[in-house]
């Protein structure tokens, strides 16, 4: 396990997030899998009447709206940290900022997810390490990471 560096708010740049392999799988599995069930529902729509229809609107809308939470990059200036996602935006007040550590990737891959994605659209959500505690995850690799600390929530990003 590598060893927790010190990294300062000034080496977090702009980037756009790159998928790794897992997340570009995850994603196209799950967009597959929604489409071949909403085409099989809406063949059968002729035999089950609008339960076949209803049923595919509740997947469909569904699997947008957690893609909708899918992070995309970072947007960083002189004040502020943004997390953009596919829709709208987590802003971080650089002020508010009481700790900044990169950490290892062991670290997400042992905690547990309470709520949220991993690997399907990005890994994102809430997660919490027995040691770390809770955090909000936005990231789409597993290449660098570093967790940034206010004094109401932590957040684990890519940089």
């Amino acid at each position: 396990m590598e060893k927790e560096k010190d990294i300062t708010l000034e080496e977090i740049k702009s980037i756009r997030f790159a998928w790794d392999r897992m997340a570009n799988a995850m994603t196209v599995i799950a967009v597959m899998g929604v489409l071949g069930i909403s085409i099989f529902m809406l063949l059968n729509i002729k035999t089950e009447g609008y339960t076949m229809l209803i049923g595919t609107a509740i997947l469909v809308l569904t699997t947008s709206g957690l893609a909708s939470f899918a992070p995309l990059g970072l947007t960083v200036d002189n004040d502020y940290i943004i997390i953009n996602k596919l829709v709208g935006k987590v802003v971080i007040k650089k002020s508010e900022v009481v700790s900044v550590k990169s950490i290892d990737s062991s670290i997400v891959r042992r905690s547990g997810r309470m709520a949220g994605s991993s690997g399907a659209f990005g890994y994102w959500g809430r997660f919490r390490h027995r040691t770390e505690g809770s955090y909000s995850l936005y990231a789409t690799n597993f290449d660098r990471f570093v967790m940034i600390e206010t004094p109401k929530k932590k957040y684990v990003i890519n940089y």
